[in-house]
């Protein structure tokens, strides 16, 4: 299984738990934004009102993430979406 650079934010800490114990390195949101592999987050706001549960959007020089949107979802659902990522990125 792939690790990735997880951008998190705040107040996920489940998912943060889990993450980081299937080897993942996390990153605070406000520090990577879109430069990670993942980026999840929680509460959406303005800026992602659009956005599906969880899809590749283009983010930094022409390189894909996957953005998921945990307000609905399981810690279990999170895990899964981040382990199937469908961005194309290869081990």
């Amino acid at each position: 299984m792939k690790k990735y650079t997880i951008s998190i934010q705040s107040g996920l800490h489940e998912i943060e738990k889990r993450l980081v114990e299937e080897g993942h390195t996390l990153v605070p949101y406000d520090q990577a934004g879109m430069k990670a592999d993942v980026v999840i987050i929680s509460g959406v706001d303005s800026a992602y009102e659009e956005i599906e549960t969880a899809q590749c959007r283009l983010a930094h020089e022409d390189k894909e993430n996957l953005l998921i949107n945990a307000s609905n979802l399981t810690p279990d659902q999170v895990i899964n979406y981040v382990n199937t990522n469908p961005c194309g990125q290869t081990e």
